[in-house]
């Protein structure tokens, strides 16, 4: 997870602690020019609290989260386009189009740079070799994991999806090895998620997780990685418009791998199908019957 999220997160800090991250959130542009006297000068605390605050991060120090913290922040400006706020108030119509669309192709390149092309090819496989494929996510990864299950159905290929809060916990019941399952979450930190990796590991089922980069605690439980992009903040955001369209983009490349393999027969089912079942065909049409 990045240093950024886990500042977000807040995840088992103290209330110095909780100040400092807040502090540092305002204008962490600002903390590179500070030494580790003048910041806790600024948020009153001592150098050793700040110390062991970045030890809890996951660093050596405070000059090696100064580091990362620069390399985050290279990464998130190099574009043009704020993930989290890619429209102001006063921006007329063209403006906002604009830099959506901006926005859109600029998470795509960020996701394709971080695509390992061996592993990618490995999960499609993976999901070509099994007879079950399981998909679990919350919000808009949910929403991401239906569409993914519609391409699928449309092709002959029954994809499990629960879109009901909670309900997917039933699916525990009866997932079974060889099958396989693709988790999917932005932070990697989401506590049903979790706790549903938690088990599935000790029932030795395979586990597809769909992730930012960075360690989080999915990643621990996942037996493979396709990471999305991640500039996007969890909290401080207008939309999730950067990670839905990451995670989906992953979702179509595995399904046109997935498609890819068995071509002609994929291509041939579902003209045959649309043609025979889809009511937007004027022979298939209720108007007239």
């Amino acid at each position: 997870m990045s240093l950024i999220s886990q500042l977000e997160f807040e995840l088992n800090f103290t209330q110095s602690e909780i100040s400092l991250a807040k502090f540092i959130l305002e204008d962490p542009e600002a903390i590179l020019d500070l030494s580790i006297q003048q910041l806790a000068g600024l948020t009153y605390c001592s150098p050793a609290t700040i110390v062991r605050f970045t030890h809890k991060l996951g660093v050596l120090g405070y000059g090696d989260f100064k580091i990362q913290l620069a390399k985050e922040l290279q990464y998130n400006n190099k574009q043009r386009v704020d993930v989290n706020y890619p429209f102001n108030e006063d921006d007329n119509l063209k403006t906002v189009i604009k830099n959506l669309a901006t926005l859109y192709q600029e998470t795509i390149d960020d996701t394709i740079n971080l695509i390992d092309y061996s592993n990618i090819q490995k999960v499609a496989d993976r999901l070509m070799a099994v007879e079950n494929i399981f998909v679990i996510g919350e919000g808009n990864s949910l929403t991401a994991a239906l569409e993914f299950q519609h391409k699928m159905a449309r092709i002959g290929k029954n994809i499990h999806v629960r879109p009901i809060s909670g309900e997917d916990t039933f699916m525990l019941h009866v997932i079974k090895k060889p099958d396989v399952v693709i988790m999917i979450s932005y932070s990697g930190e989401t506590g049903h998620i979790i706790n549903m990796a938690k088990i599935l590991k000790s029932h030795q089922i395979e586990i597809i997780a769909i992730t930012s980069i960075g360690e989080n605690q999915l990643s621990k439980y996942a037996t493979m990685i396709i990471n999305v992009a991640s500039r996007e903040k969890i909290f401080d955001k207008i939309a999730p418009f950067a990670s839905k369209t990451s995670i989906s983009f992953v979702l179509d490349i595995l399904f046109s791998l997935y498609f890819k393999q068995n071509y002609d027969y994929y291509r041939e089912f579902r003209l045959s199908h649309d043609k025979k079942y889809d009511l937007r065909h004027p022979l298939n049409s209720p108007i007239d019957k």
